[in-house]
């Protein structure tokens, strides 16, 4: 029998001492690893959360706008020209049976003192085309928790585009600001029948880049940096939501506030397929040969329109209402709402 002298059991038992030692430590710093791996990983996932929120959050309509206009006993429904503005006043005054000043929004301090008085109980839905900023940050001022701002908003470039069609088609069948037939048919050279309407095409030009009507009432005229900071200052309940969804929007208002017009929606107003007569334009009186279709012309000169024209001339803060879009178009119903921790994230 193999026998170990003194020494060398004496030596044995320190090596496994040392070991069990060793393996103790190490299993206790990797114990305070995990430990502190998980207090990093909730850390991370607290600063996910908190960067969602100043990103800003989509909303859906089943769910989170539901709740919001439920809940809202004043809203405003608010947007620049050429945004579903039109439909959403017609399907505003049907639910409330009642019309008020149009664009009351940005009717001054009279119109809207006249709409207070009107009868006991006002309107728990108001729907407005602003003009400028100072109408939208006049509403920002004015966050109770009972208010519920929604803005339709549409990108600037296909907004001008489509007011450059509606414009022209009101210069053909001389409406509104050209209703004078006589002075348009000599300022535009107007050549019409029942289904063509040539224009002159510097003419037309001309009229963009006065920035009037349709094409003046734009997206930048709104959103700029003092408006922003309205907003930031005032944290209203804000949510943007793309042009596009007017009809779901119509469809959630009349669930709250007029259920029995839910089988007529939607209410659609001053669409382009409403508009038959094809637009051409051309270079010269003496020669329209040449004319081109004013689809085809838009399609050619969007990309140069209003850098030439210098549309956005008194635009700022572009930045901000550039990210806000990338969040809002990718939000899968087009809804977005807008904190103060958004635009300062923006």
């Amino acid at each position: 029998m193999l026998r170990l002298s003194d020494s060398r059991l004496k030596n044995i038992g320190i090596l496994t001492l040392v070991t069990v030692l060793t393996l103790q430590q190490f299993l206790l710093i990797m114990s305070f690893s995990k430990k502190d791996v998980q207090i990093i990983d909730a850390t991370a996932e607290d600063a996910d959360e908190r960067g969602n929120d100043a990103l800003g959050q989509c909303l859906d309509f089943k769910q989170d706008l539901d709740s919001l206009v439920a809940n809202a006993r004043q809203i405003f429904v608010t947007m620049p020209a050429k945004a579903g503005g039109t439909s959403m006043k017609e399907f505003t005054a049907r639910c409330s049976k009642k019309w008020v000043s149009d664009n009351l929004l940005a009717s001054g301090a009279l119109g809207m003192r006249n709409y207070l008085v009107d009868s006991l109980h006002v309107q728990p839905i108001i729907s407005s085309h602003l003009y400028n900023a100072a109408n939208l940050i006049d509403l920002t001022k004015y966050p109770t928790r009972g208010t519920l701002m929604i803005h339709m908003h549409r990108e600037e470039t296909s907004r001008v585009v489509s007011g450059v069609k509606q414009i022209s088609h009101h210069i053909c069948n001389f409406m509104g600001a050209f209703a004078n037939e006589t002075r348009t048919r000599r300022q535009f050279q107007v050549r019409k029948n029942s289904t063509h309407c040539i224009l002159n095409e510097g003419a037309v030009v001309n009229d963009i880049a006065a920035r009037r009507s349709e094409v003046g009432v734009a997206t930048h005229d709104m959103l700029t940096c003092q408006s922003y900071k309205a907003i930031q200052e005032n944290a209203p309940q804000l949510v943007f939501l793309h042009y596009k969804q007017v009809d779901k929007l119509q469809t959630l208002l009349a669930k709250h506030h007029c259920p029995e017009l839910l089988d007529e929606l939607p209410v659609e107003e001053n669409l382009a397929r409403d508009k038959p007569l094809k637009v051409l334009l051309h270079k010269r009186t003496d020669n329209i040969t040449n004319a081109v279709d004013l689809e085809e012309w838009l399609n050619a000169k969007a990309p140069a329109l209003e850098w030439t024209l210098r549309l956005r001339r008194s635009a700022s803060c572009q930045a901000k209402t550039i990210h806000m879009e990338d969040e809002l178009f990718n939000c899968p119903e087009e809804a977005l709402r807008v904190t103060p921790e958004s635009i300062d994230r923006w």
